[in-house]
């Protein structure tokens, strides 16, 4: 079954006057119970219904009766569990015990932040690839400009190359402050709208250096250079749009597709 994805109406939250724009979402499938996922189970395996069911009917009351002797309960990378209690504030210290425990709320189950932990390192890891492979282009960058400065041919620079220059730093700057801070994937969202104007311009400056290269092919290795230089500029835009993406599912356990 492959995930269903709808237009959503969103604003820009940074730009309160700019146009709602439509991005994709994902349509959720109706809940799993616990009979469909024994159904699942019995399918990849050997072991019955009734037995997939008995284990983790035990499961849920080992986790329970551990969670009752104060031992929290963790599940590899699903997350954890522990417990926890609610009552009410008091300014001796001595009065704060099983007492002041609110009788109706004893001990509660929740699922704890190994799985959010698990998240942000998992993000992190992966973006500090994404930062390896753009500081690698920045080092590409200057070893192509430094050949063309070598060179006795005036090629100059094609209009459009600050500009998109411009809208790929931005976007790197941006991803670096989102991560520093939680709760701003809504605002890295709007890096996909960056990256596709960065896109269209490389396509665009492709076209021009193809014509400057007939015409000039005397050049031409000047120019390659250039189409190298404004393609890593392309890829390092690409890069903050991965960051990005990473941050989302950081801050919000949505992968988008």
């Amino acid at each position: 079954m492959a995930i269903t994805i709808k237009p959503a109406l969103r604003k820009n939250p940074q730009d309160k006057a700019a146009a709602a724009k439509y991005y994709a979402q994902v349509v959720l499938a109706p809940e799993m119970k616990q009979k469909q996922i024994v159904d699942q189970i019995a399918d990849r395996c050997t072991l019955t219904g009734s037995d997939i069911k008995a284990v983790l009917d035990a499961l849920m009351v080992v986790i329970k009766r551990n969670l009752a002797n104060g031992s929290p309960v963790r599940l590899g990378d699903l997350g954890s569990f522990r417990p926890s209690v609610s009552g009410k504030g008091t300014e001796d210290a001595s009065k704060c015990g099983a007492s002041s425990v609110k009788k109706d709320l004893t001990i509660s189950l929740m699922q704890g932040p190994v799985a959010a932990d698990y998240r942000s390192l998992m993000a992190t890891l992966k973006i500090l690839s994404d930062l390896e492979r753009i500081a690698d282009h920045c080092a590409d960058i200057s070893h192509y400009v430094i050949h063309l400065k070598q060179t006795n041919h005036d090629v100059p620079l094609p209009a459009g190359v600050k500009e998109m220059y411009g809208v790929m730093s931005s976007m790197v700057s941006d991803v670096i402050d989102f991560y520093k801070e939680r709760g701003t994937s809504s605002q890295a969202e709007f890096m996909r709208d960056k990256d596709d104007i960065v896109d269209q311009a490389f396509n665009n400056l492709m076209l021009d250096l193809s014509a400057e290269m007939t015409k000039h092919p005397e050049n031409s290795k000047d120019y390659i250079d250039l189409v190298l230089v404004i393609k890593y500029i392309e890829r390092m835009a690409d890069h903050a749009n991965n960051i990005a993406e990473w941050l989302i599912y950081r801050d919000t356990n949505e992968i988008r597709i």
